[in-house]
């Protein structure tokens, strides 16, 4: 099912322009708020973070714009020497190691980057965990169209029980130092090996055929991938799926790895959908299904306020499911799943699986929110009703800041869980999943210009 080949890659010439990758390197454009951007931009004026999420001006218009200077600074770069492509098709080993949160000692999470052919999703040979915005989409065309570079990996996994591939990739690492050892400001320690002879590529490709891929990180990005394809057949008229805009860049990662985590992303709703809630009339909706529990929080002290959250949230055997719903005043409650809760009657979507309206987000989506909060289950949600925040206080900060009426916060999804769901051809709510550590964009690019065919 998975077209896997080697590529010539465009990396930072580190050693012959004195980068540190560490400094050069930035999370996912997803995953960086303002005050990061900021910092990225800051931190080294080589910073990837110029190609991937450059800074709006007053001035801009269709034609000079922060898409446009990416491509001016990415071609600035590649004619300076600061970015080089490879002279060999490889597969790119990654290795992280880091301590994971609440843990003491690291652990090391292998994968590798690969060009991968691009498969629509009616094919079932990719899966998606969950549903995407329109405005990430367009923005990341726009960039695409313009700097024609996958400047950042799409992180997919796929599932190899007997783990045939990584013991590839181990017999590969085991027998060279890495081409790029660093450690970046965030603690993580990463390590970068080319794979360039044929046996080990040829035993990789032949592995991965028969193997499906989800998206761990990158749904906009994938689906943005599939409308420049469609954009390139049309205006060149080359559907034999062999051309440049078929592939994109991947890295992959076997799903079995017990160092795979995920966290949660909290929701805050935006301040309008409050203005005409009545709370008393909200907690007795939500009374029918779960045991509320009424406490409150100090949000003046933002770090107590996690600590109180993440008690009350925490599940135990008697109750998995918990969710805590704090007003901006500070007004919070736990809400308890209640056993013998009726999860056809809380949500009656009839095309959705059992097992998907057991997941917390769809809960959280589908009855507290679009039931006991808003009233109404037919109403749909855009982009600009909910804040998603992967960290408590943030989200928490945007209570005490007055910009929205609600936050829920709740547990992760389980990586099992999102995977069943995923191969069910199902869809969670938006932003249901984080895996982390992410895979950073710098580290290998891919440039559509170059090394193909």
């Amino acid at each position: 099912m998975a077209e896997v080949w080697p590529f010539a890659g465009t990396r930072y010439a580190t050693k012959e322009h004195g980068i540190n990758l560490g400094d050069a390197i930035a999370p996912p454009f997803d995953d960086i708020g303002p005050a990061l951007q900021k910092e990225l931009h800051e931190r080294d004026g080589r910073n990837v973070i110029r190609l991937t999420l450059g800074h709006e001006a007053p001035s801009d218009d269709d034609s000079n714009n922060r898409y446009s200077r990416s491509a001016e600074c990415y071609r600035e770069w590649k004619a300076a020497g600061i970015l080089a492509d490879e002279h060999r098709k490889c597969f790119y080993i990654y290795e992280q190691e880091f301590v994971p949160e609440g843990g003491t000692e690291p652990v090391k999470r292998l994968g590798f980057f690969a060009l991968v052919k691009l498969q629509d999703f009616r094919s079932g040979k990719t899966r998606a965990f969950e549903q995407t915005h329109e405005g990430p989409k367009a923005d990341r065309l726009k960039l695409l169209r313009t700097m024609q570079v996958n400047d950042s990996p799409l992180y997919m996994l796929y599932r190899d029980p007997e783990g045939g591939i990584d013991a590839v990739l181990k017999e590969v690492i085991g027998k060279s130092a890495p081409e790029e050892e660093f450690k970046s400001p965030d603690g993580i320690t990463h390590r970068l090996w080319l794979m360039h002879k044929k046996d080990p590529i040829l035993r990789i490709h032949e592995a991965m055929k028969p193997l499906r891929l989800f998206i761990a990180h990158g749904h906009h990005r994938y689906e943005t991938a599939l409308k420049y394809r469609d954009e390139m057949r049309e205006m060149t008229g080359r559907r034999d799926g062999r051309q440049p805009y078929d592939f994109v860049l991947m890295y992959m990662q076997r799903a079995e790895e017990d160092t795979l985590y995920t966290r949660p992303i909290h929701r805050v709703l935006a301040r309008e959908l409050g203005l005409e809630i009545e709370i008393d009339e909200v907690i007795e909706d939500l009374e029918e299904f779960f045991t509320v529990s009424e406490f409150k929080l100090n949000l003046k002290d933002i770090e107590k306020a996690e600590q109180q959250i993440l008690e009350k949230v925490k599940p135990n055997r008697q109750a998995k499911t918990r969710f805590v719903m704090t007003l901006p005043n500070g007004r919070s409650w736990q809400l308890t799943l209640k056993k013998d809760a009726d999860l056809n009657e809380m949500i009656e979507e009839e095309t959705m699986s059992d097992a998907l309206k057991q997941m917390d987000p769809v809960i959280l989506h589908q009855y507290i929110i679009s039931r006991g909060w808003i009233g109404n289950p037919e109403m749909e949600l855009d982009e600009d009703d909910i804040f998603y925040r992967k960290d408590i206080q943030a989200a928490l900060e945007l209570l005490k800041k007055r910009k929205g009426c609600v936050g829920f916060f709740m547990n992760p999804l389980s990586k099992d869980d999102a995977l069943a769901v995923a191969e069910n051809g199902e869809l969670l709510p938006h932003n249901s999943v984080d895996f982390h550590p992410k895979i950073p964009s710098g580290l290998v690019m891919r440039d559509l210009n170059v090394g193909f065919g």
